[in-house]
Formats: C-alpha cells, structure tokens, sequence
C-alpha cells in the first residue's frame, strides 16, 4: 500500500505516524491524539470525519477552501461540503481501501458560496485511541488534476452537463405546469359542447379533432413532468417481469413483421420498489428505441435476472453494493457513434429522423431521471454497425415479513445462526427463517459467531456464513475457526462477490456446505437450509470429490489451458469439483473414477484423441448404465468429419473453436449444467 500513497506524510501534519516513519503515510495511521490534534498545522485541505461521513475536525486550509469556519465544518457532513458523497459512498470507499486498493478518485467541493471546485479526493484511515476505531481522513487538493491532459476540461463538462441537467429539468418542469392548466379547459369543453350539439352534426367531427389534440398535448406535459421528476415515486411493490410482458405484449402487436422481439425472463425474479407506471415507461422507450434503431428488420431481446452489484458499473464511479432486478434490452441495429454517446441522455436530443413523435430526445432524459429516482442505475454497450444493449439496474425490494405463506417450500424447526456483517442481509434472512419455523439469530461479524460458539457454549444445527465480512476475520477465517470449536458444525456459505470463488473453494475444500450467491430467493434459501441440515455432516479437510455439487472433467494436453478453463469455471460456479486429465487414455479412466457431469475435451492430443476419448467414454456408461455426460469439444484445427454426428444439434455436445472467449465458454458450460 505504502507505494500507492502519493502525498508526503509532512506536508499533511504532525504526529500522524510512529517516531522515525518514513516520508509515506502508513495504510493504517496510529494516533493518540484528539481529532484537533491530528490536524493541526496540516497545510493541506484535510476533514476527518467519522464513518458515517459525519466531520469531527478540519484543517484551516480546508476551511478556507470552502469558506466555513473550521468550527462551522464540524457541524455539517461529508456530503454537504463534497458532492454526492453519501454515508453508502463512503461506505464503499472504505470497502475497496480496505481491499488493498487506492483511494484517490476525482471529486467536485461544494464551496459555502455555491462554488464548485473540481478537485482530488484522497481517503486515509486512522485507528485513534481517544475517538473509536473508525475514522476516516479526506484530503481534497486541486494539485491532483495538475499534470494530466485535459483533466480540468472534463471536469468542467460533467458540471456543466449536470448543470445543463438540472436547468432542462426545471425549464420543462415549470412549462408543464403551464400547460396543464391551460390544457384543462380544452379537455373538458368538447363534452359539454357535444352536448349542445344535435346528432350528426358536421361540427362533432372537429370537437373529436380538437380533444385527440389536446389528449396528445397532455401526455406530452406528462413527459416534461417526468422530465422535471416532479411526478411522485410510487411506492408500491413491483413486478417486472410482468412490466416486460405488458410492454412486449403491445409493442408486438405494433411493430414490423421483420422485426422480432424475445424475452427471457428470469424465474423466481425478486420485486422492486417504485411506480409501476413509471417503470413501464423505462422499459416502453427502450423497447421503442430499439424498435427504431432497426427499421424494418432485426431482433429485440429483452431479458431480466436477479443480480448482486459488488463493483462500479459501466461509466459509474461508485454503485451502492447489493441486490438489483438487471433489464437488459438489446438490438441489432445500426449502433450508436462514439461522437454521439454521452449526449443521448441530454434532453432534446434525438437521432430519429424528421421527429417520428412529438416530444422525441426525451425518452432517454426520461428513463435516466427516473431510474435515478428509483436509486438504481443505467448502462450501456454499443458498437457501430452490431447494434445497442441498455442495462438497468433496479435495487431490490426485500419486505420485512417474507411472503412464505401458502408456497410450498420445505421447513423446520432447527436453530440457524446467519453471520453477515450487513445488517438488512442478517435481518432479511433471520426473518425468513423464523417465517419457515426456524429459531434463527444472526451476528455481524465472525468474531461474535466464534465467541458466541467456544465462550458461550451456543450450538446450531446450521450456521449460514458470508463469506466477505468487514472489520475483522473474513469467511473463510471464520470457517476455520468454527471448525475448531465445533468440528462437525455444519455451515452454507453465501456470497455477492465474484472475486471470493478461491475461497469459497477453500472452505468447501475443508468441509464447507453448498454455497448461495446473492441476491438470495426465498425458494432457494428454503431448499438450501433444508438439504444441509438433513445432509450428513462433512469432515474437516474432507477430500473436494467428497462434495455435493456437479463435476466437471477438463482434458487437454496443455496444462495453461487446463488451469485457465478451470479459473473461467470457478468464476461462476465456485462449488462444482473440477478434475483433469492431459490426454484422452488419462480422461476415460478419470471418467471412470468420477463419474462427471460434464466433460471439455480438446481434440487433438497424443496417446488418444478428444473423438476417441468420447467412443470409450459412451461404451464405458453404456456398460454400466450411466448417462452419457454432455461434452463440449474445443479445437483449433478443423474438425473431423466424424464429429459432426457426436455433436448434432449442439443440444447436449458442442464444438467450440480456440481461442475461446470466456463469455461464449461460460454460456456453453451454463447450458449444459442447466445453471
């Protein structure tokens, strides 16, 4: 860490380090001091704050900076004075510094006088004596623009754009409400006028024109207001796979037959918070905008699934860490230019061509303020020519009594102890779990479960363990210590970190139970709970082909090969065993040993090739009655013709040519396991 640290210990203040410490600031500052003390005589723009974000002191030059009073700082937090930096921000600030990476990110200061300052933001910790374990030391400093090309220019034109933003949105928020009060009497006069009117009148036919029109005008104001994001969010539990369906449903009926839209909706979807309404408006723009992009021909696919964000997104710097509903919806069209890409979202601007509909360039202004409105996210890929995919990341809405009732979902009454250092994850399934007959508790830190195990003498059937904990010991730290307390304690690990397939891997290694990624469902919490409790117990360091969970065999010649597959699984499915064998000979007697579930098998190998491997694999289950496993053969030469029949439709075996992209090699491995 000490090499990531760019600002000289010296210049920031005094008595931050150990006696005789080096020119970098340490990862980790020791002080006794008061916060007061720490600060004084810093020469840079230093507040240091609590976790929270709350400021408990700054320095004078921080002070200047943004024209308060050192004692006026004290009072205010982070976010007042630091734009859009929210106690979640800092939260997951904390997160990555504490995950060994550097803090340093450009940030906009908000002077007392309305100024906004571009600068640098700089995150340090400090473990002090007299003011608790946590707090957190900011320096903003405007010196860490300097040097990079252009810096300043994009730091002025996100403000701006913003700013733009903003004034669009009040502009239109204000000329909406104009316009609906002089709308009023134009859709309420043509009935009364029809009444007065005798029957076949040729005047009844301009009163219909006259009310279409003013019907038009409204919901144009509907989409200023909407632009403005006056209109109220709702508050009502949402569906979206029922928001797809409604949307695609219409837009079918509506559309080119060349053109053809799919969906694949995600089963056991977890609901969202927000206005239905306002939702299928989101998915109606992009739908229609994919629409347009293709003309006459191409496809629309629409797709939702539950999804755990654990890192920034797309163009966003920081996300709040957690459980999202993802829509993504994709196009073949022409693809939008890089020229054009950041203004799509400004409102007014539009590609289409002569204006198709009134009110076109504020569909995508609509959909960004109100994604914004519902917390969540949008993102996009586009290639010129292959066509656009929009992603919405929707957070998801966990109610506080678990709908449990009336599903068919297996139960018990055994004791639970759920470990997460987050506290709505611990409240989420401890609720759960007592609506499913459980006696459940939780903790937030491993710390607690291990005392809770050797000094208090607790015992549970079952112990469901996050593998990424904050503050102390992790998951797997955890794990182990359990074991020593409590050797055959029975433990299912849960995570929402792609990056902690190793060490769920370990913890399965040495005895560890099937393992949840978040976002969790009911169903699959229930099941799982369910099938560990009445499993018998693990040994420690039991063997991994002791595990529950699929098998994979990986055969290939070369061993870079091998182990790069094996870490391409292990991203997305941590708890399968993964075996391998270096040619054909080696894979049948593997086969035969493993039984596995699936086989990657290179082609071209000495002793005996991939198509021969396969004949003795299929006479080797036909012999004992076992299914024939699925087989995804991988070549860079040409395939004999003899494959063509192993492989036939691609259903069950397929054929992929090297080099293999890890998304396509995924997906042929998630087809084949049905996950």
């Amino acid at each position: 860490m000490a090499e990531a640290i760019r600002f000289n210990l010296r210049k920031i203040g005094k008595g931050l380090g150990p006696k005789g410490s080096g020119d970098a600031v340490p990862a980790v500052i020791d002080s006794s001091l008061t916060p007061e003390e720490v600060l004084q005589g810093a020469v840079h723009a230093v507040l240091l704050t609590d976790s929270s974000g709350r400021i408990l002191a700054a320095s004078e030059a921080a002070a200047r900076m943004l024209g308060y009073g050192r004692d006026e700082l004290v009072s205010h937090n982070l976010a007042d004075v630091v734009a859009r930096m929210d106690e979640v921000k800092i939260g997951l600030a904390v997160k990555a510094y504490e995950a060994g990476q550097q803090v340093a990110f450009d940030a906009v200061a908000c002077r007392r006088d309305g100024a906004m300052i571009p600068c640098e933001c700089d995150l340090y910790r400090i473990s002090s004596q007299k003011q608790g374990p946590k707090q957190l030391y900011f320096l903003l400093t405007r010196e860490g623009l300097e040097g990079r090309a252009d810096s300043g220019d994009v730091m002025d034109a996100k403000l701006m754009r913003a700013e733009r933003l903003e004034m669009a949105g009040t502009l239109a928020g204000q000329i909406a409400h104009d316009f609906n009060n002089l709308l009023t009497p134009l859709l309420a006069y043509p009935d009364l006028i029809r009444r007065e009117l005798p029957a076949g009148s040729s005047v009844l036919e301009y009163i219909d024109i006259m009310e279409k029109t003013a019907s038009d005008m409204s919901r144009l104001t509907q989409q200023l207001l909407s632009l403005a994001r006056r209109g109220h969010v709702g508050d009502e539990e949402v569906d979206v796979n029922s928001v797809v369906e409604q949307v695609v449903k219409l837009l079918q009926a509506a559309t080119a037959p060349g053109i053809t839209i799919s969906m694949e909706l995600a089963d056991n979807l977890l609901p969202v918070r927000g206005g239905k309404d306002q939702l299928r408006r989101v998915v109606e723009n992009l739908c229609q905008n994919a629409v347009d992009a293709m003309d006459e021909n191409g496809c629309l696919m629409v797709r939702t699934e539950n999804i755990y964000l654990d890192a920034p997104i797309g163009q966003y710097e920081t996300v709040n860490l957690g459980e999202y509903v993802k829509i993504s919806v994709s196009d073949t069209g022409a693809g939008i230019p890089p020229e054009i890409r950041e203004q799509i979202f400004d409102p007014f601007f539009t590609t289409k061509r002569g204006g198709k509909v009134r009110g076109s360039g504020l569909g995508l202004s609509i959909v960004h303020g109100i994604i914004r409105d519902h917390k969540g996210y949008i993102d996009l890929e586009t290639a010129v020519g292959k066509g656009s995919a929009f992603y919405v990341y929707l957070p998801v809405y966990r109610s506080a009594k678990p709908k449990v009732e009336g599903m068919d979902l297996p139960r018990g009454n055994e004791s639970v102890l759920v470990v997460d250092d987050d506290e709505l994850q611990v409240n989420i399934l401890v609720s759960l779990l007592q609506a499913l007959g459980y006696k459940a508790m939780g903790v937030s830190g491993g710390e607690e479960c291990v005392r809770m195990l050797r000094g208090e003498g607790y015992r549970f059937d079952l112990i469901i363990l996050d593998m990424v904990l904050d503050g102390g010991m992790d998951g797997l730290e955890t794990f182990e210590a359990i074991r020593k307390v409590v050797p055959q304690q029975k433990v299912i690990l849960v995570s929402g970190f792609s990056k902690m397939a190793r060490s769920v891997a370990k913890a399965q290694e040495l005895g560890a139970g099937a393992y949840l990624r978040k976002p969790l469902t009911v169903e699959r919490v229930a099941r799982a709970v369910r099938d560990a409790i009445e499993e018998t117990p693990k040994p420690q360091g039991g063997r991994a082909a002791d595990r529950k969970g699929k098998r994979i065999l990986i055969v290939d010649d070369e061993q870079m090969i091998r182990k790069l597959f094996s870490m391409i699984i292990m991203t997305e499915n941590p708890d399968v065993v993964i075996d391998q064998a270096c040619n054909g000979q080696e894979a049948v007697r593997a086969f035969e040993e493993g039984h596995h579930d699936l086989v990657v098998m290179d082609l071209q190998m000495p002793v005996q090739d991939g198509r021969e491997a396969f004949v003795s694999i299929s006479k080797l289950c036909a012999s004992k009655r076992w299914p024939v496993p699925s087989v995804i053969f991988c070549s860079g030469f040409s395939p004999p013709a003899s494959l063509t029949a192993i492989v036939g439709d691609g259903s069950v075996h397929c054929l992929l040519r090297k080099p293999v992209k890890a998304d396509v090699f995924l997906a042929a491995i998630r087809k084949r396991l049905g996950s």
